[in-house]
């Protein structure tokens, strides 16, 4: 579409020099010599070759006249079908700012990390099959017609006391707009847009296809209604944000949970909503049926990467580790008692089980797309966003993550202030117990939905050894050979469940390779 006035050759946009250039003769040119005729800049539409996965059904779009042939989501390499269309003209754009170049660096650096990482990630041909896309986000702005009364708690310790002070604040709202983007692309997962979120808003500039020159941009299928409610609650957490930022950490503002309720207070709503394109550098990874992204923001070079574990690799580094602690075992086994090691065995079993439990919870919420509203249709996606009207956009894992610290404060207290071996083997098993079947009840509703059924009976191991460990140390036996039984079944669970841990974990970190033919209720028109 953009050609050289010096040879003719397709002109390409220079990410160093942020102008278009020739590759054949190398002529440069400001983007601005380009722009649309007046009347086709008047439009709100511009001609774009749209281009449809026959596998997985994405579509990829390009202002040039090259056929496509490759599928970031799928890891299709073949000719994709394509027509032209008239798309929908975004108001900003940002020009991709990190090269290729800048990109496999970074992406290197970050498998170099993963000791365990499969041996293609850092394979320089590999690496060269990053595509810049540009992924259209809607930006959503939240207005405020009240300047709300907030109640702030400001709770700390002073000397022997606690302290609890209450404050009123009253931000200056009225008027004022805060910008929530949220991907406008159904084949784009929502959490890897958090992952490499922000883009930096002064990098915006108006508008112009020929900053699409020799790279492609995703099609905008998700209508900005769908992210109203989860727009709103973000917008809220902003301003509280704000608002507590001024007091001591731990300051909390007193609000109800619900978004109907807070929002009355706020005076909040989306104003107006437009499409803006962000840059994106794009790696699949495929083995198999199973997918795993590389992505990298284009403009401020922040990578989210999905890197599975080689197994080979795992295993000859484990049995080197596992050498070094026989021996280790062999010359303790003389100094520990047999209860302190069931002991040992017992917390062994309830670090993994939480890892577990939380390896679960991950699973389910990949699988059902539960944080990823524009892959939901239906009743699902209903289900969705009523849910953030109740209780906002998710945290993940503070709770759980919280409780399981105090318990691990509280066996530590147990291990080293009480001097009978077997009174503090009994205290310590008898809270993994119970922790454990906490552990496993909390996990009952994502296990009800998981498609992979050996993961819910592995999760019945560490309960079952964690229940027998905290038997043998109430029954406190005469023989050793008792207590080493309770151990090693609480260790055979351990290595049980870590192996099934690595093949679930290759799970999580891949996916399986995505079908947007049948997905139901999305909205091909959007942005026509």
């Amino acid at each position: 579409m953009y050609k050289c006035k010096s040879c003719g050759g397709d002109l390409v946009l220079n990410i160093a020099l942020q102008e278009l250039k020739c590759p054949f003769c190398d002529s440069v040119y400001p983007v601005s010599d380009y722009e649309d005729a007046k009347e086709v800049k008047e439009k709100d539409t511009y001609e774009a070759k749209v281009f449809t996965c026959t596998q997985c059904g994405a579509e990829l779009m390009t202002t040039d006249n090259t056929a496509v042939t490759f599928c970031s989501y799928c890891g299709t390499e073949a000719n994709l079908e394509g027509r032209l269309s008239q798309e929908k003209k975004p108001k900003y754009i940002i020009p991709f700012k990190q090269t290729k170049e800048q990109c496999k660096a970074i992406y290197s650096a970050g498998a170099k990390k993963e000791p365990y990482a499969p041996k293609e990630f850092t394979d320089p041909e590999f690496l060269e099959n990053f595509k810049g896309i540009y992924i259209p986000y809607w930006e959503m702005n939240v207005g405020f017609t009240n300047n709300p009364e907030l109640t702030v708690k400001e709770s700390y310790t002073s000397g022997n006391y606690d302290y609890t002070d209450e404050y009123k604040a009253e931000p200056q709202l009225r008027g004022v707009r805060i910008p929530i983007p949220q991907d406008a692309s159904a084949s784009f997962d929502d959490e890897i847009s958090a992952q490499i979120s922000p883009f930096n808003k002064d990098d915006m500039v108006e508008f112009n296809p020929a900053y699409m020159a020799g790279f492609f941009a995703d099609t905008a299928d998700v209508d900005a209604d769908v992210y109203t409610d989860k727009a709103i609650a973000m917008a809220h957490d902003h301003v509280i944000r704000d608002v507590t930022s001024e007091f001591r950490s731990g300051a909390t503002v007193e609000l109800p949970s619900d978004l109907e309720s807070r929002s009355k207070i706020f005076g909040s709503r989306v104003e107006e909503s437009h499409l803006n394109l962000f840059p994106v550098w794009f790696l699949t990874w495929r083995k198999g049926d199973r997918l795993a992204y590389g992505v990298i923001n284009g403009e401020t070079g922040k990578l989210s990467a999905e890197i599975p574990i080689d197994v080979s690799k795992f295993l000859k580094a484990s049995a080197v580790i596992a050498v070094v602690l026989f021996v280790i075992s062999c010359i303790a086994s003389v100094l520990v008692l047999p209860a302190t090691i069931l002991m040992i065995s017992s917390i062994a079993a309830i670090l993994v089980h939480y890892m577990y439990r939380q390896e679960i919870v991950s699973i389910a919420e990949r699988e059902s797309h539960a944080n990823d509203l524009g892959a939901l249709s239906g009743e699902e996606l209903e289900k969705a966003k009523k849910n953030i009207r109740k209780k906002g956009v998710k945290k993940k894992g503070k709770l759980s993550t919280t409780v399981f610290t105090c318990v691990g404060i509280a066996l530590l207290f147990i291990m080293f202030t009480m001097d009978s071996a077997k009174e503090r083997s009994i205290l310590v098993c008898l809270a993994v117990c119970i922790v454990g079947i906490v552990l496993h009840v909390t996990s009952l509703k994502n296990m009800s939905t998981l498609k992979e059924q050996k993961m819910k009976l592995l999760a019945l191991l560490p309960v079952a050894a964690e229940i027998i460990a905290f038997l043998v140390a109430f029954m406190a036996p005469v023989q050793d050979w008792i207590y080493y039984a309770g151990s090693i079944i609480a260790l055979i669970s351990v290595c049980l469940v870590s192996l099934n841990m690595i093949n679930q974990y290759n799970l999580l970190t891949t996916r399986p390779i995505p079908e947007f033919h049948k997905r139901e209720g999305d909205n091909r028109d959007v942005g026509k």
